[in-house]
């Protein structure tokens, strides 16, 4: 299961940091260990997000309950809202929705009373009336939730559902109508979390269940976000027919760039056809999509044998397996193959269902970001370990010039205080060397910039819907947070080559160890957090009705908060029937004299004006963050420096006063034997640590 390897390899760099936080004691070994234990509490906290993407009727449901091992989610209905579904692994069932009007709705399988379970009530939440099969329910859901008055159907109103879901209503208006009369907010749910004791060993494993991509005419707000946020997108079709336009949009003008790198193509239902056609139709899935998703990212499965077997790993008989109509159907082949191959039918039943292929390779992509902060982690101790080596070693070397010639002894403490002095200021000359370096690159970086703000202010004049403007506009805010990280980055490159080269010429010249006490990717964390300040998020609200555009400020976006861009189905909604009281008295009176008079207005949808103002928009506030970041990168710069500069004089002064102390430090022979035993001591208790550091480290790479 995916997360398996995670799991066990998080776990030992949790174990090894508390005993590393218990040996280091109050060693200063240059880790920032308050920078280090945020990162590792982070590691707890974390979760791993698995976000299921699809056309409705594409059977994501069935793959889901596959994913899981259990059948949860109803597969036999349709989808009945546009929620996003989470699902986690608990101790007991749990059930948490909240619905449009905001009241929320909690079920624990501890605490049930009159009969009503978590699983139970979640499959009457997403069931839907065979009635309502026909309609885009989804879609009229969020058009409930938009607007603060009751919806008026009219040729206007299925008109737009027709436009945003393609799908004909006409002859409709009565179903529609009766639909949106029982449908209140507080019955729509707008976030459904669900718990249950799942078998999989990877506890911070989250699925989420997003909307069919055709269910409310495009991907809403709440799932592009869980789309960008998320470890690895799986994107749920049939295999036949393998030709997906849905698939195509969803690449090319819904999600951003950086989500589209985390994108698997799962195509289903292979258990229907052949190996032979198998073969065929994911070879025609990779000519056909090669240039959107590399082949190593488009997998063939089966949900149904995966579910078929589970059943049969938990004991259940082929003879109950069968009252099932559709695993009845699909289990008869392999029946006849593991008889004739003499052969157990769970292994005949998991080979088809290809889900062992499925799982290596989502395992082994999307585990790579997580393993690399485990890696990240580790390095820190393992330095940590080997700094404390070189202190406790040279202090020992001290201590014995001591025990043998105490005025030897303190000739070498003066000697390496002298030393200390001089190497201070060669940190000073580093931080000097690379503040101008920096300075001279400056045009470099101006020109960078104004080619990502050329690029992408054209791009978002020029798209054609909201979807597109939506994407473009995160993918200029997720470069230039890219080119904040990679101007960091380099900063702390520099600095670090600056200082070994530093340090070997020093070591060379003066037979000293220098201080690497600097823990640089600490500072340039701090340097970003301190360079950019957070700004209020404004909602503009027009005509009462929500099409916002929610602007994080430029600050904030450059250092990475991406601007939440949400808009309602149908944008301003305002032509739902909004008119004023004398409307109708017009309509009489003008009925009367035979003659058209104006007594009121009505707000129509103007989406072609929608689609402007959102573009104007998203264009000012992307030219507002870009035009600051020459500024900002100065402003990193100059904190970076500075810390640096702090922080080295802090450490170096250190280190001298602890030689002071050595110096002044009264110890009989018999003492300074008894110290040195100790040092020895603690040298041979972190070795099994730093060793088990460097096993980890492997075994992850």
């Amino acid at each position: 299961m995916i997360g398996k390897h995670y799991k066990a390899h998080k776990d030992n760099v949790i174990d090894l940091f508390n005993n590393y936080k218990i040996k280091r004691g109050d060693t200063n070994d240059g880790v920032k260990i308050n920078f280090l234990e945020n990162r590792v509490e982070s590691l707890k906290n974390g979760k791993f997000t698995l976000a299921i993407a699809g056309e409705v009727k594409a059977g994501k449901s069935t793959f889901i309950n596959a994913l899981l091992g259990t059948e949860l989610l109803p597969s036999d209905v349709l989808q009945s809202s546009s929620t996003i579904v989470e699902i986690f692994k608990s101790e007991t069932p749990s059930l948490r929705v909240k619905y449009a009007d905001g009241t929320i709705e909690s079920i624990s399988d501890e605490l049930t009373s009159l009969g009503i379970n978590a699983k139970a009530r979640l499959h009457e939440i997403c069931k839907i009336h065979d009635e309502y099969r026909e309609i885009p329910t989804p879609l009229i859901d969020d058009c409930i939730i938009a607007s603060a008055d009751v919806l008026k159907v009219d040729e206007d109103f299925i008109r737009q559902l027709e436009q945003k879901s393609s799908e004909q209503l006409q002859g409709k208006h009565k179903v529609i109508e009766k639909f949106i009369s029982e449908r209140t907010k507080d019955k729509i749910p707008v976030e459904i979390d669900f718990g249950y004791p799942l078998k999989w060993e990877f506890d911070e494993l989250r699925i989420v269940d997003s909307p069919g991509v055709n269910a409310t005419g495009g991907v809403q707000n709440v799932s592009f976000q869980f789309f960008e946020q998320a470890d690895a997108i799986l994107f749920v079709h049939q295999i036949k027919p393998i030709e997906s336009e849905s698939f195509r949009k969803f690449v090319n003008s819904t999600i951003s760039n950086r989500s589209r790198e985390t994108l698997f193509l799962i195509l289903t239902h292979a258990g229907l056809y052949s190996n032979d056609d198998v073969d065929r139709l994911h070879k025609e899935a990779n000519r056909l999509y090669h240039n959107i998703i590399p082949e190593n990212r488009i997998l063939v499965v089966d949900s149904l044998l995966k579910l078929i077997h589970c059943d049969l790993n938990n004991g259940i008989s082929v003879k109950e397996i069968q009252k099932s109509n559709n695993k009845k159907k699909i289990l008869y082949e392999y029946l006849e193959q593991a008889e004739k191959e003499e052969r157990d039918l769970i292994d005949i039943v998991y080979e088809g269902s290809r889900f062992e292929k499925m799982f290596a390779a989502v395992d082994e992509f999307s585990m790579k970001a997580p393993n690399l902060q485990l890696q990240e982690i580790l390095r820190k101790i393992k330095e940590g370990y080997e700094e404390q080596e070189n202190l406790y070693t040279e202090k020992t070397e001290r201590l014995e010039k001591k025990k043998v010639n105490p005025q030897q002894f303190e000739e070498e403490i003066n000697r390496i205080n002298a030393a200390l002095e001089k190497y201070k200021l060669l940190t000073r000359e580093t931080r000097e060397d690379l503040e101008s370096n920096y300075s001279g690159r400056h045009s470099s970086w101006q020109k960078d910039i104004d080619t990502l703000k050329t690029k992408y202010i054209t791009l978002i004049a020029e798209s054609n819907n909201i979807e597109i403007t939506r994407k473009n506009t995160l993918d200029a805010l997720n470069d230039v947070e890219k080119k904040i990280d990679d101007f960091s980055m380099e900063l702390t490159k520099n600095l670090t080559k600056a200082l070994d080269e530093a340090g070997k010429q020093f070591k060379s010249e003066y037979q000293i160890s220098t201080p690497k006490m600097i823990d640089l990717q600490a500072l340039e964390e701090n340097a970003k957090a301190k360079a950019f300040h957070k700004e209020a998020i404004y909602e503009d609200k027009i005509d009462g009705t929500k099409t916002i555009l929610g602007a994080t400020g430029a600050a904030l976006a450059v250092a990475g908060i991406i601007a939440t861009l949400t808009t309602g189905p149908f944008g301003f909604l305002a032509y739902l029937g909004i008119a004023s009281a004398g409307a109708a008295a017009g309509a009489g009176g003008a009925k009367a004299f035979k003659k058209k008079i104006q007594v009121g207005t009505r707000d129509v949808f103007d989406e072609k004006k929608h689609l402007e103002e959102y573009r104007h928009q998203c264009s000012n506030e992307l030219s507002s963050i870009i035009n600051i970041i020459p500024n900002k990168s100065k402003e990193i710069l100059n904190t970076y420096l500075n810390d640096f500069s702090k922080e080295m004089d802090s450490v170096i002064s250190d280190r001298q006063e602890a030689l002071e102390a050595e110096k002044t430090k009264k110890q009989s022979n018999e003492d300074i034997i008894i110290e040195i035993k100790e040092l020895d001591r603690k040298k041979k208790d972190i070795q099994p640590e730093k060793l088990r550091c460097i096993e980890v480290l492997e075994d992850i790479k």
